[in-house]
This record gives structure tokens, sequence and C-alpha cells, in this order.
């Protein structure tokens, strides 16, 4: 009998323990996935959301607050949707998704439809979302896990999270970092969706980045043997039907749709001809204008030739948005320079692919990679 009251009274505990725990969890919110409660000294300071990228940001989208998407990787993700705003005259959200194929676009995009009325987009495409060798079940299991909740378009909780006994490591730590003022400086998704590498920030205020560094990370990134972005690169057609997709339900919705392809730093743009891919480059280039015009800001220019524009090879500083927007809204107010992005069509994309074939400069990657 003694035992049976014990187990009550465990069973009692238990079933008040774990709902102060979610709410505790839920309070200290230590990844920023809800931003319900701010209380300083408690939960100021947290960690990163970017782990929660699809979470987060589906979460974000179910208000029908936005009438304005920027849609793409992280390339678009660092590029602040205010100066997009600006130029549509609505509420911008940055809908990137890191290091993603077409398909996983799509499959946002149409989730962005069920939720907001989608007047403007802004599509920053990119060579690596092409890659057949990278696929949903392989290469991008976070968002497999929600790949049926997105297309049947419904509504994703965070709730269980609270529940995770990860979360509520993390939320204690996050409450003693708050309690001793430690700030915590970590890469951040703000709430409009736009990436901030605030960590780099820091370096950069402390007088200890060095872009040198994290180029080298770039190449070890997109060409190491097994999981490179751009491993075993194979433009995939499959992946130009999705993106097709995106723009035939634009067209059917009278959604006003940009579409630009990313500038990378410009030893990063040699890097693909050296390792062999340079032809693909020119097929993702050829096979996107048959669907749509875009602006070209890829090769050797005054901006890509810079690397006070850039963190890495990949992404740009939230100070160039301004100069990509405006020549992809063809504001000619801003001072853009002449050589920064390129209107391809049919009519020119053969002299625009030979021209940028010209700037290709001798690189040794292999070399890079050795260290």
């Amino acid at each position: 009998m003694l035992s049976e009251k014990r187990w009550i009274k465990l069973w009692i505990l238990l079933t008040l323990f774990i709902p102060l725990i979610a709410l505790f969890n839920y309070i200290i919110d230590p990844n920023g996935m809800n931003n319900k409660v701010h209380i300083p000294g408690v939960n100021v300071f947290k960690k990163t959301n970017t782990g929660y990228s699809y979470r987060f940001k589906l979460n974000s989208l179910i208000d029908n607050e936005y009438d304005t998407l920027m849609l793409g990787t992280s390339r678009i993700g660092v590029m602040n949707p205010e100066v997009v705003s600006h130029y549509t005259k609505g509420k911008t959200f940055n809908l990137e998704a890191p290091a993603s194929i077409t398909e996983i676009h799509y499959k946002l995009f149409m989730y962005a439809l069920k939720y907001n009325n989608i007047k403007n987009l802004v599509y920053g495409i990119d060579f690596m979302a092409f890659n057949r060798s990278r696929t949903l079940k392989k290469t991008y299991p976070q968002f497999n896990q929600l790949n049926n909740r997105i297309i049947n378009k419904e509504k994703v909780s965070n709730y269980d999270l609270y529940f995770n006994l990860d979360t509520t490591e993390s939320s204690f730590t996050v409450l003693y970092k708050n309690l001793m003022n430690k700030e915590i400086v970590t890469d951040r998704y703000l709430n409009n969706g736009m990436r901030v590498f605030y960590p780099y920030i820091d370096r950069v205020k402390k007088g200890t980045y060095s872009f040198d560094k994290r180029l080298h990370y770039s190449f070890h990134e997109y060409y190491n043997r097994v999981n490179g972005i751009y491993k075993d690169y194979k433009f995939s057609k499959e992946y130009l039907y999705y993106f097709s997709k995106i723009i035939e339900e634009c067209k059917a919705r009278n959604i006003k749709v940009w579409v630009y392809i990313p500038p990378m730093y410009s030893s990063f743009f040699d890097s693909i001809s050296a390792v062999g891919y340079f032809d693909e480059f020119e097929k993702f280039k050829r096979e996107l204008v048959k669907v749509t015009n875009y602006i070209d800001f890829t090769g050797h220019n005054t901006i890509t030739n810079n690397k006070d524009n850039y963190w890495d090879g990949s992404h740009l500083r939230v100070k160039i948005t301004s100069q990509i927007m405006a020549r992809v809204f063809n504001d000619n107010s801003v001072d853009v320079p002449s050589d920064f992005g390129v209107f391809v069509t049919k009519e020119n994309i053969e002299k625009h692919l030979k021209n940028l074939r010209a700037q290709v400069k001798d690189l040794n990657v292999t070399k890079i990679l050795s260290y």
C-alpha cells in the first residue's frame, strides 16, 4: 500500500514538474523561438535560432503580415528586407534557406502563399541550388522532418521544444549568462528573417576578424570530399522544374518577381573553373534565362574584388544590400558601380558568358584545401 502511495506522489510530482519545466523553457526561450517574454537580467541574451531555421521561419509566416518575400539561400539571407520594402512599399520577409535546393524554395514559397497575400518576390537564385547530388532525404534532415507538414500547409508548432531536455539545458545556460550579464554573441535571425553574423561584427569591433581565414573555411565548406556543397556537381533538370514552377505561380497570381544571381567573392568565382565546374556554371545560366530574365552579379567587378564587402567567399556584408537592390529595381539614384550586375536575356546570354569566361583567373584550389 505504501509503495502505491509513493508511486501516486511521484506521479503527481511529475505531473506538476513537467509543465513547470515547459513553462520555464517557454519563458527563458533560449533560442528565441517565440520572443514573447523579455526580462532584463533573465532572458534578453539568447543562443542562436539558426539551428531551427525552418521552424522559426514557418512560424513567422502564419500571421498574414507580409506582402513581399525574399527567397533563396543564405546569400540572400544576409540582405536587409527593409531595403526591399523601400522599393515595394510593403512589408518584406527574408525566406532564405541555408545552402538549399530549389525544391525547398518552391515548398517554402507555396507555404508562404497560404498564409500571406504575397504581391512581390525577390529571388536570389544560386548555382548551388541546382546540384543533383544534394537531395532532401540525404542532405536536409531538418527540412525533411517537416516536409509533409510544409506540403500540406500545416502550422508547425514549437511547443515540443519546451518539453525537450536539450532545451532545458540551454535555458539554464541562458539564465546563468543573463544573471552574470554575459552577452551571448551568436548568429541570429531577426524577426523579419534576415540572418545577422553577430560574431563577425563583434570581431571586427575588436580588431580580431580575419577575412582570409573565413575565405579559407569557405573553400573547405564547398569543396570538401565528404559533404561539400559543390561536391560531385551536376546540374539538375528536376531542380530547374521547381524554379520554373515558382515563376509560373508568380505569373498566375500576378506576383511581381525580380530574379538575380548573388555575387560571390572573386576568387570563389575563379574556383568554379579551377575544379572543372564552369561548363555546369554556364549551363545553369543558360537554362535559367529560358525561364526568365535575371541580373547576374557574378564575376570580377568592383564589388566582388573588394574583400571588405564580404564576410567570406559567399556572404556579402549587409551594407551592399542597397547596391544589390538598386540594380535589381533599376534605381539610378543610388551609386552602383557600372560593372556590378548585368541584365541577362536570351539575346545577350552568350555574349555575357563569353565575357565572364574571359574574367576567370588561375587558382590552385587543391593547394588551398591542403592546409
